[in-house]
């Protein structure tokens, strides 16, 4: 009996062999040293941190074009509050604030029938005014105490944490049931009794949690508050989402593993396009065109997938 071989989860992994391959002959042993592996899990982290909470709200059809203004946001917020409470109430302080700001993307998409990406597009806008109000367009220094967080074992308790409670939330409770659900159908969902208001306002509180502690990580590892923070987070979030293979309309084919994969893709493709020595405009436009074509090609996988299923 011949095993059906699933384009749609093949291609991630296929995308990540042949980075690492391409990049492995053209830099050589200077991709394999220590700094650069450490490069690329940096700029993993908070990538995953921010998919886990995106994950929620996407696997649901909808969006979160706030994230990175949130982050920020959360950052600033966080960062003048903890000079008055102390230090250690930063990484409570963020995921709060975090919170608050999903809740209020929560309640504008659910109960006020907002689609998402227009509340989130004006969330972002006056999240960045705020950031730019609160630090008075200045960096704002954090105590030096902070800066433990960014070390590795600090930033490798927080992040394997925060993928254990992804994947618990996600794969493992009705919340995670629910929000994929409704991405397959919430006419249903409703029909059946689901609360899909609620779960939709929960899903991004979930979302602003995680980027308020993304903010956490980002704040530890520059040693303060940067007004231009964040920018293009939610972007990059979204990328390494979809190039991991997530649906762009969600429902159950969503998964933690995929933002992984995707997280992982796009650090090795900006660790090896720094290392060859591309200028950042250069960079930036290899990445754009080789992000289109895997995503694309992940799309149509995903489409010829549930073309062939409804046949079967």
């Amino acid at each position: 009996m011949k095993r059906k071989i699933n384009l749609e989860y093949v291609l991630p992994f296929g995308f990540l062999l042949l980075l690492f391959i391409i990049f492995s002959i053209i830099n050589g042993k200077a991709f394999f040293r220590m700094h650069n592996i450490k490069t690329i899990i940096d700029t993993m982290i908070p990538l995953c941190i921010g998919g886990y909470g995106m994950l929620f709200v996407i696997s649901q059809g909808s969006i979160d074009m706030s994230a990175g203004s949130n982050l920020a946001f959360s950052a600033t917020l966080g960062a003048i509050l903890a000079s008055k409470l102390g230090s250690i109430t930063i990484l409570p302080l963020c995921i709060l604030i975090g919170a608050a700001v999903g809740f209020v993307n929560g309640i504008l998409v659910s109960r006020f029938k907002v689609s998402s990406i227009m509340a989130t597009l004006a969330q972002l806008i006056v999240l960045r005014s705020l950031v730019v109000v609160l630090s008075k367009g200045n960096v704002i220094f954090v105590h030096p105490s902070i800066l433990k967080l960014n070390r590795w074992g600090a930033k490798g308790i927080i992040f394997i944490l925060a993928t254990i409670v992804a994947i618990y939330l996600f794969q493992y409770t009705k919340l995670g049931f629910s929000s994929r659900s409704v991405g397959e159908n919430e006419i249903v969902c409703n029909y059946v009794g689901l609360k899909t208001k609620w779960i939709k306002t929960i899903a991004y509180i979930i979302a602003g949690a995680f980027a308020g502690l993304a903010a956490v990580l980002s704040v530890s590892r520059i040693g303060g508050v940067d007004p231009n923070m964040g920018q293009a987070f939610e972007l990059q979030v979204m990328l390494a989402v979809f190039v991991g293979g997530v649906p762009v309309n969600g429902g159950s084919k969503s998964s933690i593993v995929k933002i992984i994969i995707g997280a992982l893709l796009f650090s090795i493709l900006q660790s090896g396009l720094v290392l060859s020595n591309a200028k950042s405009e250069t960079v930036e436009l290899i990445q754009g065109l080789m992000l289109i074509i895997m995503v694309a090609a992940i799309l149509k996988a995903n489409k010829m997938s549930t073309v062939k299923t409804m046949n079967e």
